[in-house]
């Protein structure tokens, strides 16, 4: 039988957070989260994120359906009089304990010859595919979805990848690691990011491709200081950065020391105002744009020492 959660959807002053937090513990409502309202604004690195502090806040309760939405929306009601319309409810939802329907926004996507699908697509998509990765979204970035991840599987699409060794910078999801072995690479690709989830993330998605944990070593961490990272003898046919601009640039010491002589770069996660400088900066240390890809204001570049042009 399936079970039915009421979801509310409130608006409270900023400076009533944490009065408003502490009292719904006293309660019988589950508080999933507040978040205050923001604006995108742009930066030299490319976006960031801005809170409006003037403006009201949104506060999400949850509690289980257990008589009917009208009685509990109008206890609710009840409840917040306390404050006296300074927290109103702004929305009301009806909700499944498993609620799956997430899963519809996530669906198939073709990039060059390959189908990057979820495991729960359709299997007759998957069997009209030439060739499938499968990546499930999670809290690690690169699903797919995004144009730097997607111009970064084409530029790797026109590359051979079979006995390279691979770096791969900012790995989120393990997308491009991923595609690197299934095309070829030599075990073990290395996989850096910041995020704490990306052990665990990349591991599912390497299971769903029927590859092993141990075809890949996975470094979590800040990629510019991890002693790790830093401390690799290791030397590699392909090092991929797919952070931003700024971080590129500061990843170019760890670059000079660990690509091979006849290595190349994939850089992407570069916004287009950023890019002159990434160019120059790369350019003065010995490397040229074999490549250039553009998805709306994300550039991604495929680059190579200056010594192999034309070889």
């Amino acid at each position: 039988m399936t079970k039915y959660w009421m979801k509310y959807t409130l608006s409270l002053p900023g400076e009533m957070e944490e009065i408003f937090s502490y009292t719904i513990m006293e309660t019988n409502y589950t508080l999933g989260w507040i978040e205050p309202q923001v604006e995108v604004i742009t930066t030299d690195n490319g976006y960031d994120y801005a809170e409006l502090t003037e403006k009201p806040m949104t506060a999400y309760l949850f509690e289980p359906l257990t008589t009917t939405e009208q009685e509990q929306t109008a206890t609710l009601q009840s409840y917040l009089a306390q404050w006296e319309d300074k927290i109103r409810m702004t929305a009301i939802e009806k909700v499944e304990e498993e609620n799956e329907s997430w899963k519809d926004e996530f669906t198939s996507i073709q990039i060059g010859d390959w189908l990057i699908a979820p495991s729960w697509e359709d299997a007759k998509v998957v069997e009209q595919a030439e060739h499938v990765l499968y990546i499930d979204p999670g809290a690690a970035f690169g699903t797919g979805y995004h144009g730097t991840t997607q111009d970064s599987l084409r530029c790797l699409q026109e590359s051979e990848l079979a006995g390279k060794t691979i770096l791969d910078v900012g790995a989120g999801s393990g997308i491009l690691s991923i595609f690197s072995l299934l095309n070829g690479a030599a075990h073990p690709v290395y996989a850096a990011d910041i995020n704490l989830e990306t052990d665990f993330q990349l591991k599912h998605n390497l299971a769903l491709n029927q590859l092993s944990e141990q075809s890949v070593e996975v470094l979590v961490g800040d990629a510019s200081v991890d002693e790790r990272l830093l401390s690799l003898e290791k030397h590699f046919d392909f090092i991929f950065i797919n952070i931003g601009g700024e971080e590129v640039i500061e990843m170019l010491p760890l670059v000079k020391r660990t690509i091979k002589p006849t290595g190349r770069l994939v850089l992407s996660g570069i916004v287009e105002w950023i890019l002159p400088k990434v160019v120059e900066v790369y350019e003065q240390a010995g490397f040229y744009v074999m490549e250039q890809k553009q998805s709306e204001e994300w550039v991604t570049l495929l680059l190579e020492l200056c010594d192999n042009k034309g070889k």
